[in-house]
């Protein structure tokens, strides 16, 4: 736990630019790491991402296809700090790569994910996306809209 809080710091305080190499294995760390039954080991992985994203420039878009379904499964999370943390990162992506782009990918696992939860985050998700984006992107509307309307008739409420 004291290894990913020290990531997220260092991350979060460097300048540097991170290489090609150095995003691959900070991504593998990661990606293991969000496995961990630990929800601070979870939080500390994701928010390290977070701060990785703003470090990597297009470094990480690689890893979109791997990166993308793990954080969507920690919208789900029972602890509330996991899934501000997969939300907020799902954000910094957006920032630096295209919101439509990542809506899109991040849609198709989650508009239509078994967990209710996750659901219910990635809507929150994609309005926080909306107040963002929405004026510098306007597929983005197009993109969501039909799944937002699909989700009008969610057997949860929370949705």
């Amino acid at each position: 736990m004291a290894g990913v809080e020290r990531l997220h710091q260092l991350l979060k305080a460097s300048r540097k630019s991170l290489s090609s190499s150095e995003v691959t294995s900070l991504v593998d760390c990661c990606l293991d790491l969000l496995k961990d039954n630990n929800f601070k080991v979870s939080q500390g992985a994701v928010q390290a991402l977070a701060s990785a994203a703003v470090l990597s420039g297009d470094h990480l878009k690689p890893h979109f296809n791997t990166l993308v379904p793990a954080v969507v499964e920690h919208l789900g999370d029972g602890k509330q700090p996991v899934r501000d943390a997969a939300r907020r990162l799902l954000l910094t992506l957006m920032e630096f790569s295209s919101s439509t782009i990542i809506v899109e990918r991040t849609g198709s696992y989650a508009w239509k994910h078994k967990s209710w939860r996750v659901r219910e985050e990635f809507v929150r998700t994609v309005t926080s996306a909306i107040g963002l984006f929405a004026s510098t992107e306007l597929p983005l509307q197009r993109t969501i809209l039909p799944s937002i309307l699909q989700m009008l008739s969610d057997p949860n409420p929370g949705v």
